[in-house]
């Protein structure tokens, strides 16, 4: 499991792995996954979540809006 987490999952901590529930995880994960499907779709872009990565969870969505346009105008 450390290992799936590990490279699924990079900025999880592994240190508490075992007192963590895979679901607070991967459920955490696929809201992300379906967020940015939305603004595909909305948006008519191409997102690649790699690209963006932990901006998806750090960034404001100001921040977020600016890198969209970013992406939107090829940058």
């Amino acid at each position: 499991m450390g290992e799936f987490f590990a490279e699924n999952f990079p900025n999880i901590p592994r240190d508490n792995i075992e007192g963590m529930k895979a679901s607070d995880v991967i459920q955490q994960s696929l809201d992300l996954v379906e967020f940015v499907l939305h603004l595909e779709e909305k948006l008519g872009l191409e997102i690649n979540i790699n690209t963006l990565g932990e901006k998806l969870i750090t960034e404001t969505f100001g921040e977020l809006a600016d890198d969209l346009v970013a992406i939107g105008k090829g940058a």
